[in-house]
């Protein structure tokens, strides 16, 4: 009787710790395909407004997330006619499978997930047809600054020659926040 009890209470536990951990995991998940009638619930146009104002519903990545906004312009390329997908400016986060890339992944989907955030950006898209912006979340506070300040994020040296992000990141480096607590 005794070995059943404890069997019990630990399927008990492990069940309980699967719903505690299931929301979590839900919010990686990648998805690539919409319904028909989500299509049709999500803005969609050929001008790009600036700023944008849009509901993310995607997290790709610490740096790139997905609007609820469907853009026709031709700038967007193979992206194009699908929701945007804004690739952060100034910055560049861990790739999957790095040191951090989960915690800054996180980290962004806490911020701005199904949350309306405005874009500020100049109309430029990657080569991957993502818009380059910044993200402003809701209480006005700037996301890819966030992530440099929390050494979640580098500053993107290489497409960026803000002074800010320089800034941001020399003190998150100081403080040995994030990335740079490993170096």
């Amino acid at each position: 009787m005794r070995f059943f009890k404890v069997t019990t209470s630990r399927v008990l536990i492990h069940y309980l710790i699967a719903i505690l951990l299931l929301p979590g995991l839900l919010s990686f998940q990648k998805k690539e395909y919409l319904t028909e009638r989500e299509k049709q619930d999500i803005p969609k146009s050929s001008n790009l407004p600036n700023p944008l104002k849009a509901e993310v519903i995607g997290i790709q990545d610490g740096d790139t997330i997905e609007l609820k906004f469907i853009f026709d312009g031709k700038k967007a390329g193979f992206r194009q006619g699908k929701p945007v997908r804004i690739r952060f400016l100034h910055i560049n986060s861990p790739e999957r499978g790095k040191p951090f890339y989960k915690i800054a992944k996180q980290y962004t989907s806490e911020r701005c997930f199904r949350k309306i955030v405005t874009i500020k950006h100049t109309g430029e898209f990657d080569r991957y047809g993502r818009l380059l912006g910044e993200v402003i979340l809701p209480n006005g506070s700037v996301l890819n600054k966030e992530l440099v300040k929390k050494g979640l994020a580098i500053h993107f040296k290489k497409y960026s020659n803000s002074i800010e992000y320089a800034n941001l990141e020399i003190d998150a480096q100081k403080k040995k926040l994030g990335i740079w607590s490993i170096q």
